[in-house]
């Protein structure tokens, strides 16, 4: 069975919901929902941040379980940090 990305137009297997890298993806488009809302939100922002932290763990994790190295995780990590930095900078501005 075939599913469709919606935010990508990728096209991955869904029929086994363990596959690491099908939650990575699904976890990758939380990640930049959760963006898109900070830059835009003006209220709820801690809420937010909340869903930003949870898909960042998702991420980090299904692409650890799809045999990713520990330097590239670290990589993705940090610059996910350096962004979630920058939404709490903007908020105190």
């Amino acid at each position: 069975m075939l599913g469709r990305g919606r935010l990508f137009n990728v096209r991955f297997k869904v029929g086994d919901p363990n596959n690491k890298l099908t939650q990575a993806l699904e976890a990758f488009e939380l990640l930049l929902g959760a963006s898109t809302a900070l830059v835009r939100a003006r209220a709820g922002r801690p809420a937010l941040l909340a869903a930003y932290d949870d898909a960042s763990d998702r991420l980090i994790d299904g692409l650890r379980g799809n045999g990713v190295g520990e330097e590239q995780l670290q990589s993705v990590h940090k610059a996910i940090s350096r962004l979630r930095l920058a939404f709490e900078e903007t908020n105190r501005s």
